[in-house]
């Protein structure tokens, strides 16, 4: 008797980082993907026609930021969940504040696996050792996978910022560092920096297009020495993004900005580093301030954005289009090829592990910018799937996800390449977004054996991850 199915995806163009298979369908059950054939002779109980579309594996967005800045929702839901479920995204990695991700998880969440770090808060060279050690212990406790430092905002000493890399290795978890510290800007000196404070311990670098402004040197000699930085610190992991708006929060100390990137782009835009400074910015269009309109975070200049700070500066989430194109193209695309000639486009072994969004509640840009590096030819349909799907579950050592193949998890995700929209989302089987309407419900968060007393209590489904299988981990050494 033939079995009966889940779900169907039918005719679809079948393509993951092992290759192109070509039009195909693709059946699941149980959550995981049963076969890929030419043509399924089963029946399901959905089927869906995908033809004339190009099915990918489930975005693995390794740097997002689910908790809603630009908003508070008096129910303490977030609309990120579904907005990158839009997106094609099935796998979502907090990147600032995972207590409070979980504080929302049951009004917000939307079918996604989710997993997440805690941002720890400025240190000095007087905070006690024994301090670190207990914030990155909370952080696990409470259901984080590790800890981000979180720098380029609102950065520690050189030497606290070591010893918080210390903490995190020495506890196992997982360390992200957004470059930057009271020494060093969010720049290509402040990503040297970083790599140097890790001393050989393993680093996830956020997204390293950011750092490269032309602030230090020529924009492509910035990207050419952060390219061989990486090359020479294998141990460390990192990703791009692709989108043309930063994002920085609009607080005030009294006329000072308490965000150390709000200081940067006003000095990038040549305006003075306070309050009018900033007003003057959003006068001239520079400064954008996201709004809530119609369900999304829009960037909006002028008066309006300067009254939609003003109307909460410490709630205000500020943006500049101070993303050089330039750089987000070098960082996703670099590859050695076999000679170790860099290069950015054909074969070779990518330098940025992963292409991310830094977005979740706005910009969840990775496919629709993909895709466009796909058109352009600076990617292909295979080197898109494993830069947005393999590499990053590799990162995190998330076990199932980037294949289409039995025996994978089912997290899919049907696009119309030529328009670079996103017509189908499957996660663990479950269609999530069905082309018009996010319909997904639940899902699982991931933790570490130290977070699922916590989660336990929360009532939130989670699966134990270990870190041990992740590239974090496992990478390499330094080159001497």
């Amino acid at each position: 008797m033939t079995r009966t199915l889940d779900l169907i995806v039918r005719r679809a163009h079948v393509a993951d980082a092992e290759g192109e298979r070509g039009v195909a369908d693709v059946g699941v059950a149980d959550g995981m993907i049963t076969a890929v054939e030419p043509e399924l002779s089963a029946t399901a109980a959905r089927e869906v026609d995908a033809d004339g579309l190009v099915l990918l594996p489930g975005v693995v967005d390794s740097h997002v930021h689910l908790t809603d800045l630009a908003g508070s929702d008096p129910a303490g839901r977030s609309p990120a969940h579904e907005r990158l479920a839009r997106a094609g995204v099935t796998t979502a990695v907090e990147f600032f504040d995972f207590r409070t991700v979980l504080d929302q998880w049951h009004a917000s969440a939307a079918g996604l696996t989710i997993l997440g770090l805690q941002g720890l808060p400025a240190y000095t060279d007087g905070t006690p050792a024994g301090r670190i050690r207990d914030d990155v212990g909370a952080a696990l406790r409470e259901g984080a996978i590790g800890i981000k430092l979180l720098g380029g905002h609102f950065p520690s000493t050189p030497d606290a910022s070591a010893r918080a890399i210390a903490e995190g290795a020495d506890a196992g978890c997982y360390v992200a560092f957004h470059a930057g510290t009271t020494a060093n800007g969010s720049n290509l000196d402040g990503m040297r920096e970083a790599l140097r404070l890790a001393d050989g311990r393993p680093l996830h670098l956020a997204h390293t297009n950011a750092y490269l402004r032309g602030a230090v040197t020529d924009l492509v000699e910035e990207n050419r020495i952060a390219l061989a930085l990486l090359q020479e610190h294998p141990e460390v992991v990192s990703e791009a993004h692709l989108a043309p708006f930063n994002l920085c929060l609009g607080g005030l100390d009294g006329d000072r900005f308490t965000d150390h990137i709000v200081v940067n782009c006003l000095r990038i835009g040549g305006y003075s580093t306070d309050r009018a400074g900033l007003v003057r910015a959003f006068a001239d269009g520079f400064a954008h301030c996201l709004r809530q309109e119609a369900g999304q975070a829009v960037p909006v200049t002028g008066d309006a954005g300067r009254e939609v700070w003003e109307s909460d500066p410490a709630r205000a989430s500020l943006c500049f289009p101070v993303n050089r194109r330039l750089s987000g193209f070098m960082q996703s695309c670099a590859r050695r090829d076999a000679n170790g000639t860099l290069r950015f486009d054909g074969a070779g072994d990518f330098v940025v592990d992963a292409i991310s969004s830094d977005g979740g509640y706005w910009r969840n840009l990775v496919l629709d910018q993909g895709l466009a590096l796909v058109q352009f030819g600076a990617l292909s349909l295979p080197q898109l799937a494993h830069k947005t799907s393999r590499a990053p579950a590799a990162l995190f050592g998330v076990p199932g996800k980037g294949r289409i193949a039995p025996g994978f998890d089912a997290d899919l995700v049907a696009v119309d390449s030529g328009r670079r929209s996103v017509r189908l989302t499957v996660a663990m089987g479950q269609v999530i977004f069905d082309g018009e309407r996010v319909v997904g419900t639940g899902g699982t968060v991931l933790t570490t054996e130290h977070g699922t007393a916590a989660l336990r209590a929360r009532r939130i489904p989670h699966r134990v991850l270990d870190l041990a299988d992740s590239d974090f981990l496992t990478r390499g050494t330094p080159v001497a």
